[in-house]
């Protein structure tokens, strides 16, 4: 992507922030870019693509983010796993709107995009975590790219909130019953994800 796009990105980005997703018109974008509308609708072709292309970079900079967590072994590997899945987590108030707009119906093969993205990615930065507790004798898993596969398609699809709808507790009780199963699956001692429900369930770090 060329620095004029990511420029545009920035921008959009920026000024969702401060003023909300409608509230920002193209006009707006430009102006604050500094060019036409025209140059404008060169990069890109409407607000929606710009949206779209928004949601992509933003999902590659979660990914680096999460990547740079996990290989970082000054981290314990219970704690790193933690920090690398708490670090997907949007913070962001422009970023919430922005993933908003990719649950949007209109947006459904982006969605699956982002979706099969994710299911490629990081069960592959989580597994290198699982491989280190391998070797540390933290887990004794045989599979650990597997597993974390496992783990990423149930929270991406059951957690997504397009596919089940579930009270707070039923969420809670699932989130509980995953991470007894994760346990299981890793050799991991009884109780040792239990953090991991306290943190994303009840918002404890």
């Amino acid at each position: 992507m060329d620095n004029r796009k990511n420029e545009i990105l920035d921008v959009t980005r920026r000024l969702i922030n401060e003023k909300g997703l409608i509230n920002t018109s193209t006009n707006d974008i430009a102006r604050a870019v500094g060019i036409s509308r025209g140059t404008l609708y060169h990069h890109f072709e409407s607000k929606e693509a710009i949206l779209d292309a928004l949601v992509e970079k933003l999902s590659a900079d979660i990914y680096r983010r999460a990547r740079e967590i996990a290989q970082d072994k000054s981290i314990p590997v219970m704690e790193r796993i933690l920090k690398t899945v708490l670090s997907i987590n949007v913070s962001d108030s422009s970023d919430h709107v922005i993933l908003e707009h990719l649950n949007s119906p209109d947006n459904i093969l982006l969605h699956q995009k982002v979706q099969k993205e994710m299911l490629a990615t990081f069960p592959d930065i989580l597994a290198q975590i699982i491989e280190d507790g391998n070797k540390e004798g933290v887990f004794s898993a045989k599979y650990p790219y597997e597993c974390m596969e496992m783990l990423v398609a149930y929270t991406s699809l059951v957690f997504d909130g397009d596919f089940i709808e579930m009270s707070e507790e039923e969420s809670v009780n699932r989130l509980i019953a995953l991470m007894h199963n994760i346990e299981r699956m890793l050799g991991a001692e009884e109780g040792a994800f239990y953090p991991f429900v306290e943190a994303i369930a009840y918002g404890k770090r």
